[in-house]
């Protein structure tokens, strides 16, 4: 059984050319990463830990640049989906999000929102919701306020730091990041 109250929005979703984060965003570090596995945020800043099938990195999602690399056996998380950083991040305990399962944050302080909406198996769409927009129904009569950045098949990773200044999308061979001013957060 289909909802069909949910057709004008599939069919918006279908329509959405895909485009890059609008601002305040910008796209910091766009990455090929061979067998990428998972990736996860510190929480006090925009480091970002990845582990591949050939090791781990650790990226100043601000700037775009790798930071630290290992190439360690020890590539990803344990059971509960956390590992030990490596580089700057060697003190600290970083929850991850990948092929084992786990997730970012979904959504900023200020309300920006990202949205992994599955039309037609397996193609995901991957939305950035604007503040102020809600994609499951019409708030205030407003229309859907969306950008679709990627429609993929393989992702590992979608959603924000825990400061929410960065924005991340990790697929099974491609890392893209994209930021924006810490005068934007709210």
């Amino acid at each position: 059984m289909t909802s069909r109250h949910l057709d004008p929005l599939r069919q918006a979703i279908r329509q959405q050319p895909v485009s890059p984060a609008p601002a305040p965003w910008k796209l910091t570090g766009q990455f090929t990463v061979a067998g990428l596995l998972e990736i996860g945020f510190d929480r006090d800043s925009e480091r970002l830990l990845v582990a591949s099938s050939s090791g781990r990195s650790v990226i100043d999602c601000r700037t775009g640049e790798k930071i630290a690399r290992d190439r360690t056996d020890n590539l990803g998380s344990d059971h509960y989906l956390e590992t030990r950083g490596i580089g700057p991040l060697h003190d600290r305990v970083i929850r991850m999000a990948g092929i084992q399962g786990g997730s970012l944050p979904i959504s900023t302080s200020d309300g920006w929102v990202v949205e992994n909406i599955t039309l037609a198996w397996p193609e995901q769409h991957l939305l950035l919701v604007e503040p102020g927009s809600w994609l499951h129904g019409a708030r205030y009569n407003r229309p859907w306020q969306f950008h679709t950045l990627a429609i993929e098949t393989e992702v590992r990773a979608f959603g924000f730091s825990y400061t929410g200044l960065s924005l991340v999308i990790a697929t099974g061979g491609e890392l893209l990041i994209y930021g924006r001013a810490a005068s934007h957060r709210g």
